[in-house]
């Protein structure tokens, strides 16, 4: 059993000119020096005008960054319509490494703060600490919606009596 030859080389340009006198002229042998003279052209030919393969141009920066910014545009226009999922949205711009969609996000924390205020009653003390927390944050500008359940005022210690404290409205 023979193993095909892997190594063959492509044919060489003497023979595939010779091949060719044959195809076109069958029993004629070919002139005198014919086969090395075109031979010796043909190499020449290829010698001095062959130009060599040209480097590809560097990618077009704008034209990425600007289809970089279409496609994140895009997805945030269909996300936002709910033409598609925002979590589909923003697989596809991680897959791309593109930055996720700003989404809105609905936080609860439950925080411990301490206060101190001036009241003449547990109900008003947390009341009155309720709204400097609340007049806080609206000052701050965060947009907040605030729950204030009775349930988790913790506790209100009272102390000592504050004398800067003004008088109250019925004994004016």
């Amino acid at each position: 059993m023979t193993t095909p030859d892997t190594t063959m080389s492509p044919p060489t340009l003497e023979s595939v000119l010779l091949d060719a006198w044959n195809m076109f002229h069958p029993g004629q042998s070919a002139p005198l020096g014919w086969l090395t003279h075109t031979t010796a052209q043909i190499h020449a030919h290829l010698h001095h005008h062959h130009t060599p393969p040209q480097a590809q141009p560097p990618a077009d920066t704008y034209a990425l960054a600007h289809f970089r910014r279409e496609v994140w545009r895009c997805l945030r226009e269909a996300a936002s319509t709910h033409d598609i999922d925002a979590d589909a949205a923003d697989r596809v711009l991680s897959a791309l490494d593109l930055p996720a969609l700003p989404r809105r996000w609905q936080v609860r924390l439950t925080l411990s703060v301490l206060l101190e205020v001036t009241a003449t009653g547990r109900e008003e003390a947390f009341d009155a600490a309720e709204a400097a927390v609340e007049t806080a944050l609206t000052a701050a500008e965060v947009g907040a919606r605030f729950e204030w359940d009775g349930s988790e005022r913790d506790g209100a210690d009272p102390g000592d009596v504050d004398p800067a404290a003004d008088e109250p409205a019925e004994l004016k």
